[in-house]
């Protein structure tokens, strides 16, 4: 009786244990309000991402000056041993000669950064590449074999416009000479106008797959359209194919198609650029996405910047997307000067795409946090990347006024599926308080490592290096995998005293039976 008694008083006393958190949420919320004091409102460092002083990478290599022209647009990636590699377009003059020429460096933990590199002439010691060569791009495969490609106007076989070329480095070979991918597929030079803005991603094939936007004329019209080429190891390159326009044979996209970027998730590629062509959505530039399947080959165009739920309201200007891609999971980001709660600013807006769910409406992520409209700055040129929790990180310029003073500076948001979009972070100036990046920051690009993700950027502070711009490079920490708020205390409160009392109260029980 009094066994029964005591386990009447247990059960009561459990029982009120695990409804105690229904009626007092805040106990198990405790951590996310904990985490909320901690904000300092209108504050850029909110989100308190950890990361490194900013490092000038494209001159001062054992402590000499030499590059001394405009270095810019800056690419990076990491292989899989860590190892980091950059790439710009520099015009520094050289024994390359006086034109722009595409710049290279690496670093390694137990080497340091590596001197500058030129990869885009001087092969076999024949400097050939007199033209100029920018806005490079760069992409690993997972043999760490490095694939560079840029636009290039060297007059060649394939006449005086510019082209898409491309080099690789292994460790056996070292680099390879350049070769020309937007033209001359089979000997026949067809490719008469100008090939712009390439970008490149390596699929789990190691199949290379690059994107441009050209003007050449063809049976799309005259306006430009995006073309797509394949590399695939022991076949070559293939020949072009325009992908914004022409599906199921029918030419209906009539304006500029600009600006692409492509991302490779397992086989599949997606692809967004920004588009001039008008329809339902209005007459401003949208944001057009396109995805290519083994099974289906390449899609319709479909506009993602606009439309959602059959509402078209964005009616500004959506430019410069960039994507990232995981396991089906599709994020877009640009930048979009169209009004809003925000300003009248340009802003940085998101879009996602879930298999089961389709095409997110638009979300501004770079101003508006926790309802607070701070970032009256222009916001450009924004980078994404995916790491390997599934989180997706982004980098863009940012022209907002701050104690960081009034140059455009790097700025840095990141996206978890628990939390959403984080406040924005200023990883270009301020470490450790101090405040003496004072000129542009410009055209950042990011890469995710194991733990850590890598920043580069081209930017006009003065120093020791010069006037000019130089690379700068930081590193950021990569935020851990999160559980949510409610999850952490309600295991550490009550779980764990829960599991104590009923293992004591079934021994209890079996000595005194």
């Amino acid at each position: 009786m009094k066994i029964q008694k005591l386990i009447k008083k247990v059960l009561l006393v459990l029982f009120f244990m695990l409804i105690l958190p229904f009626f007092f949420p805040s106990l198990h919320n405790s951590g996310a309000r904990i985490m909320d004091s901690s904000i300092e409102k209108n504050n850029l460092k909110i989100n308190s991402i950890g990361y490194d002083n900013a490092t000038i990478i494209s001159d001062g290599y054992n402590g000499t000056y030499w590059n001394s022209a405009t270095s810019e647009d800056p690419s990076v990636a990491v292989d899989n041993n860590g190892i980091i590699h950059v790439v710009w377009q520099d015009g520094t003059d050289g024994v390359w000669g006086t034109d722009y020429e595409i710049m290279y460096v690496n670093y390694s933990s137990s080497e340091g950064w590596s001197n500058v590199t030129v990869i885009s002439d001087g092969y076999g010691g024949s400097y050939w590449n007199d033209g100029y060569s920018s806005d490079p791009a760069i992409a690993i495969d997972s043999q760490n074999k490095i694939h560079v490609i840029w636009e290039d106007d060297t007059e060649g076989v394939w006449g005086t416009d510019y082209e898409i070329m491309y080099v690789n480095y292994t460790s056996s070979e070292g680099w390879s000479n350049v070769t020309v991918i937007s033209d001359g597929y089979n000997g026949i030079y067809w490719n008469d106008d100008y090939s712009y803005d390439a970008s490149i991603a390596v699929d789990t094939g190691d199949n290379v797959h690059v994107v441009w936007y050209d003007y050449t004329e063809g049976i799309w019209g005259s306006d430009t359209e995006v073309m797509y080429v394949k590399y695939t190891e022991g076949i070559g390159w293939s020949n072009a194919t325009v992908i914004s326009d022409g599906y199921n044979g029918i030419y209906w996209n009539d304006a500029a198609s600009i600006h692409p970027k492509i991302s490779a998730d397992n086989s599949d590629l997606h692809v967004v650029w920004d588009d001039q062509t008008d329809g339902v959505w209005g007459s401003d530039y949208e944001i057009m996405y396109a995805k290519y399947t083994e099974e289906l080959g390449w899609s319709n165009a479909t506009v993602i910047s606009d439309g959602y739920g059959g509402i078209y309201w964005n009616d500004g200007y959506s430019e410069y997307p960039a994507i990232a891609s995981k396991d089906g999971e599709v994020q877009v980001v640009w930048q979009d000067n169209t009004f809003g709660v925000w300003g009248s600013d340009y802003e940085i807006m998101n879009v996602k795409y879930h298999p089961s769910s389709g095409w997110s409406n638009l979300t501004v992520i770079s101003d508006g946090y926790a309802g607070n409209y701070w970032n009256d700055g222009y916001s450009y040129y924004p980078e994404i990347v995916t790491d390997y929790n599934g989180n997706f990180h982004v980098v863009w310029q940012d022209n907002t006024e701050g104690i960081w003073g009034t140059d455009a500076e790097i700025i840095y948001a990141n996206y978890t599926s628990l939390h959403g979009w984080s406040n924005v972070s200023v990883i270009s100036d301020g470490y450790g308080g101090i405040y003496w990046n004072n000129g542009l920051s410009r055209y950042p690009d990011l890469c995710v490592g194991q733990d850590s993700l890598y920043v580069v950027w081209q930017d006009g502070t003065d120093g020791v290096w010069g006037t000019d711009y130089e690379i700068m490079f930081t590193e950021l920490d990569i935020p851990p995998p999160q559980v949510s708020g409610q999850a952490i205390p309600l295991g550490a409160y009550f779980l764990i005293p829960l599991s104590i009392c009923v293992l004591g109260l079934a021994y209890y029980t079996k000595r005194r039976l």
